[in-house]
């Protein structure tokens, strides 16, 4: 009697303090809310806020009191909130996929169907340090990278383990994912300073390295529609970009404290036209690129409102140009649009 009177009193405080939280309507559509736009006017608009994501209240069809309810009662599981997100990628449909390696999860998040649920596990591994993400929508393939147990896992839609994806020697730290057009897997390996590759089967390609100087720490990577790969070579303050020969046909950056420089270089990603996004945990901001290393845009800045940033991370394009953003510590996913000309 004692318990269920607590769970009747905590029901009633949830529902006093918060009332009933409708799902909000058209998720997977610009905020009416907010409208901003880089460069500002009167320059011609690039780049244009589109809406965040700050976990699992932005999904909610019913009052916080039912939720609690069912949840005391055993009918569902406590939702789990973004805590640090790194890795990022999505389908184009309104699915996203988090790495979180704080909460040693992957956050998956329908912004079309409006639901959120996570992955704790890789069958019977339990995440330890989850950081990138990548998903085939053709063979409906996730790959998931731990740097805390050294392994990519292979998942379906579902979550259901698949298998591994591991070069001869093994890895010694992997990191950032990226898929090309043909299904081909390119895993950072942190420590090695190696991008190794495998084809959608699972058989391994071999790897790229940085040629004279090597890379030192490469953290991220990401692949354009022409095959060329782009890594962030985090410790020398430069993009790496190898064509589709596996040769390095361009490399660009240098530490410095100001526009077009590298301080904290992490997540890289291409849009449509072949312009390069460099997000830097530093500066808190996204600066754009072309391939010589020309500086066209940087948008952000060190704050909690849309279009700030706090240590951002990961980047990912999808196939309607939408720049999703995994704003670290301030626990959301921001979305942009890049606006061809």
């Amino acid at each position: 009697m004692k318990s269920l009177l607590f769970a009747i009193l905590i029901v009633g405080a949830f529902f006093t303090l918060s009332g009933c939280a409708s799902r909000p309507e058209g998720i997977f559509n610009p905020d009416p809310q907010v409208s901003l736009v880089w460069p500002s006017p009167p320059d011609i608009p690039r780049i244009r806020f589109f809406r965040q994501v700050s976990g699992p209240e932005d999904f909610r069809s019913e009052s916080r009191s039912s939720v609690v309810m069912r949840w005391i009662a055993g009918d569902v599981e406590p939702e789990l909130p973004l805590r640090a997100p790194y890795g990022i990628t999505a389908d184009g449909h309104g699915r996203i996929w988090v790495a979180d390696p704080e909460s040693h999860a992957v956050h998956i998040y329908d912004l079309a169907d409006r639901q959120s649920d996570y992955l704790l596990r890789a069958g019977r591994d339990l995440f330890l340090s989850p950081v990138g993400v990548a998903y085939d929508p053709n063979r409906e393939l996730l790959y998931v990278s731990d740097s805390g147990l050294n392994r990519v896992f292979v998942l379906d839609a579902k979550g259901r383990l698949l298998g591994q994806r591991q070069p001869e020697t093994g890895f010694s730290r992997p990191g950032g994912l990226a898929l090309d057009s043909q299904g081909i897997l390119y895993v950072v390996d942190v420590l090695k300073g190696r991008v190794e590759m495998f084809s959608p089967e699972g058989a391994h390609l071999g790897g790229l390295q940085g040629g004279a100087g090597e890379m030192n720490r490469p953290s991220n990577v990401a692949v354009d529609p022409s095959g060329r790969v782009y890594v962030t070579d985090s410790l020398n303050f430069r993009i790496v970009v190898f064509g589709a020969d596996r040769k390095i046909v361009a490399t660009f950056g240098k530490v410095g404290d100001g526009p077009g420089y590298f301080a904290r270089p992490r997540g890289v990603a291409v849009d449509s036209q072949g312009h390069i996004y460099v997000s830097d945990a530093a500066f808190d901001n996204v600066q754009v690129f072309d391939l010589t290393g020309n500086l066209l845009l940087h948008f952000g800045g060190a704050g909690k409102s849309p279009g700030r940033f706090n240590l951002p991370a990961g980047l990912f394009f999808d196939r309607d140009d939408r720049l999703y953003v995994a704003d670290t510590y301030n626990r959301r996913v921001q979305i942009f649009e890049y606006l061809p000309q």
